[in-house]
């Protein structure tokens, strides 16, 4: 039992240390692109051996399902190399088996996890959640304060990153940790409340994005019905009344400290560029693709386009992601909407293969409000700004948030 009790330890050691290092591996490729202006291997060396280790823990209590499905997506794999070097030759196989790698890394690392989880030998508090979230808004306010960080955009429009490289993947893991912080909260002295706020929300203004920035209106909203429901349906009218005069006035506040922010001048920057003065002109669907959309309508359109050209493996097996410009192997432009993303480029097989864990091992098991209102904003944030489910340092975290807590919220 000791020994038994002792491995347990030495899982959970290592997958939170790994999770922990996440951080500082995504600082590591940011130096690195920005400065060699490209990444290094040894990052995506080190989330190889992650799977590799859950893989192997999972089989010392071999498991018919996982092997099967491992199986699959092997020969899969091998099956889409070999016809993208047939149709493109071995030019394109690095850049092919590198986004290989990034896509299918959610569908495997939550599967791993969950099969841990479910064995007792993995577990996720949420503490450990917003102690994550702490350290990437750690990486981003404080460089971004101190005047070290870069920029979240390479024209005209202002923002902030910190020492992240993506703002679309550092604004998605603000945007699907922030329910678990507000959760945190709970039964915290008020000036720690207020300070973990002001820190959480300094992070997504400095970003300039729209993205976190909504997120965190659907939390707060949705937290806010939570609250009233429970004075409701106690009859607390002297509370209800306080609490509604509170939400009003903060809410006046927090309008004012947006206005002042990188984001309010983004949006201003990208109306005036677009010739949006009234409402209604924002109304059609080249100003709905460019405003609300980022030209993602315009990207699928071309996409689509090009999808309907391919010979009919091609669309069963996937187009992959390159193309050859005079001999060179050029990556596509990505429609950065998920699903879409893996059916045009993984075809039918890799979209079924992608989805397949989450059928195989599917429980019915009680979600708390947290985990659901993080889940929505996964859902809505992989259809509308992307790098959600296939970035790996985005979608481990999904896998941690999709694999239901045991702490039971009151």
């Amino acid at each position: 039992m000791e020994k038994i009790k002792e491995n347990q330890e030495v899982i959970l050691k290592f997958i939170w240390g790994f999770l922990f290092l996440n951080p500082f591996l995504d600082v590591f490729t940011s130096f690195s692109n920005h400065y060699l202006g490209r990444s290094l291997y040894v990052v995506l060396f080190i989330k190889v051996f992650f799977l590799l280790f859950l893989f192997i823990e999972c089989m010392k209590k071999f498991d018919k399902k996982i092997f099967l499905y491992c199986l699959l997506l092997f020969f899969y794999c091998l099956l889409f190399l070999g016809f993208q070097y047939s149709s493109k030759g071995s030019s394109i196989l690095l850049m092919e088996s590198q986004n290989l790698f990034r896509t299918f890394y959610f569908p495997l690392s939550f599967m791993f996890l969950l099969y841990l989880e479910k064995q007792n030998r993995f577990e996720i508090k949420r503490s450990q959640l917003v102690l994550l979230l702490i350290l990437y808004l750690c990486f981003l306010v404080v460089p971004s304060l101190l005047g070290v960080g870069f920029n979240s955009y390479a024209h005209s429009k202002t923002g902030n990153i910190g020492w992240f490289y993506s703002t679309n993947e550092i604004g998605g893991i603000l945007a699907i940790l922030g329910p678990f912080l507000f959760v945190f909260f709970k039964n915290k002295k008020w000036f720690v409340q207020l300070l973990l706020f002001i820190f959480y929300l300094l992070g997504i203004l400095l970003l300039g994005t729209k993205v976190p920035i909504l997120a965190l209106v659907i939390i707060i909203f949705s937290f806010l019905i939570l609250f009233f429901r429970k004075l409701f349906l106690k009859k607390e009218w002297k509370k209800i009344i306080v609490s509604v005069i509170g939400t009003f006035l903060c809410s006046i506040v927090l309008g004012f400290v947006v206005v002042q922010s990188s984001f309010y001048k983004n949006i201003q920057i990208h109306l005036d560029f677009l010739g949006i003065h009234q409402v209604q002109d924002l109304f059609t669907f080249h100003h709905i693709d460019h405003f609300i959309f980022s030209e993602r309508l315009s990207f699928l359109e071309n996409t689509h386009e090009i999808y309907l050209n391919q010979s009919l493996s091609s669309k069963v097996v996937g187009m992959g992601i390159t193309v050859l410009e005079e001999e060179n192997p050029v990556s596509m432009k990505m429609i950065e909407m998920d699903y879409f993303d893996v059916f045009y480029h993984y075809g039918v097989i890799g979209l079924l293969l992608f989805l397949l864990p989450f059928f195989l091992f599917y429980q019915k098991r009680k979600y708390q409000f947290d985990e659901i209102i993080s889940m929505i904003l996964i859902l809505l944030l992989a259809f509308f700004s992307g790098h959600i489910l296939i970035a790996p340092s985005v979608s481990v975290l999904v896998s941690l948030i999709l694999i239901p807590k045991k702490e039971v919220l009151k």
